[in-house]
């Protein structure tokens, strides 16, 4: 099995390298992929997939097989947008192929997990037919970049399709990936009294209350705790704000927006007890509160969110990091575990759902966001043997397990 799926993945190689090229050439901002939903929508019919449409919130989905273990490989084909400050050797939307290296945005976070999705169910159809121990969708999800996880969340909860197991394809560097840190927003507000400020004895200053609640932040960040395999949790202070009826006056409104990273045992629960424990302390009346994450997709459809990820790990006994260090091993000859630095759509699967799900992709992540992505070819291809033959792996460790 792996000899042939493996030489009909080499046989693609040049289509894969062309489809990668093109879907970097395809501006696709968060809000704005409608082109490349329908290109991708269009290409995974001509490659035989059983199924292939965008759904009610844009997201592109196809299906391959009817078996019994449903798996899922997302990859978010939405991108952050590329700034006039930015310094690109390479133009950022020409798909430039040097050296076996293509460059562009996108070209690490994350369309090359996308094309080699695609190839590898076109080659699956190409040898098995219908013949298949699972049922796999592959989904090139939209809006992640604003909404990490909503796009999989609106899968599962809105369009009904919950899968047994979940490959994400954010950049890895060709490792398996088996969790991440969560994160959350949080606002604290407090309130004073305005006053002229030639009188500032009359008001309460809404600035000076929040203070030393933002000094206690930053003594809280450094005592957080580190839990392997995800290491330290942090707390920082990402923006401030105040109001006042004048530059003249006292302020009567101050509002702190916090970035939450959190850990191994770091919930929403306890982190808003840390946050209530400074404030009660201080005596402050100080409000706490988690906003909304919204917006609208590209086919219109409005959409709103907590702005709590959880954290998730797996343990690399679990049978689908198990199947997952297998398959490397046949398709790259290696296999080395370990986890993001950063948050994806596996908030939604594996930390609301409780789906196990794991990350498999070229591209290393540091250049995620940043003018210097850029994907080694080849790297993409021995991905592509990867995820051809993973299925195939996972329904039968799974079977061997439930014998």
């Amino acid at each position: 099995m792996k000899e042939k799926l493996f030489g009909a993945v080499e046989a693609e190689k040049e289509n894969l390298f062309s489809l990668i090229q093109k879907l970097i050439q395809i501006k696709s901002y968060s809000g704005e992929e409608k082109e490349i939903v329908e290109f991708i929508v269009a290409k995974m019919i001509e490659f035989g997939f059983d199924e292939s449409y965008h759904d009610t919130f844009g997201n592109a989905i196809g299906k391959i097989g009817n078996g019994p273990i449903k798996i899922m490989f997302d990859a978010h084909i939405d991108t952050v947008k590329v700034t006039d400050t930015e310094n690109w050797v390479h133009p950022p939307f020409a798909g430039e192929i040097v050296n076996g290296k293509l460059y562009g945005r996108g070209a690490v976070d994350e369309k090359p997990a996308m094309a080699g999705f695609m190839i590898a169910g076109k080659v699956l159809k190409q040898i098995y037919g219908d013949n298949f121990p699972f049922t796999l969708y592959v989904v090139g999800s939209v809006l992640e970049e604003d909404a990490d996880g909503y796009p999989l969340y609106h899968i599962i909860q809105n369009e009904k399709i919950k899968p047994d197991y979940v490959l994400l394809g954010e950049p890895t560097d060709l490792k398996v990936y088996r969790g991440q840190r969560g994160r959350m927003e949080i606002k604290i507000t407090t309130t004073g009294k305005s006053a002229h400020g030639a009188h500032n004895q009359k008001g309460i200053n809404a600035i000076y209350k929040m203070m030393p609640i933002v000094a206690k932040i930053e003594k809280l960040d450094k005592k957080l705790k580190p839990k392997q395999p995800l290491g330290k949790g942090s707390i920082t202070v990402s923006n401030i704000t105040s109001k006042a009826p004048s530059l003249c006056s006292v302020s009567d409104f101050c509002q702190i927006h916090l970035d939450r990273r959190m850990t191994i045992g770091e919930t929403k629960k306890t982190v808003m007890k840390e946050l209530k424990e400074i404030i009660k302390k201080h005596k402050s009346d100080a409000k706490i509160s988690i906003p909304n994450v919204e917006g609208i997709g590209w086919k219109g459809t409005n959409f709103s969110q907590e702005a709590y990820f959880p954290t998730w790990v797996y343990d690399e006994k679990h049978p689908l990091v198990d199947a997952a260090m297998k398959t490397s091993k046949a398709a790259i000859g290696k296999a080395k575990s370990g986890v993001w630095s950063f948050s994806t759509n596996g908030v939604a699967t594996a930390g609301h759902f409780g789906i196990p799900t794991i990350g498999f992709a070229p591209g290393k992540e540091e250049l995620a966001h940043s003018s210097k992505e850029e994907l080694v070819l080849n790297d993409l291809l021995k991905a592509t043997k990867f995820y051809s033959l993973f299925p195939f792996e996972l329904a039968s460790r799974i079977k061997r397990r439930s014998l």
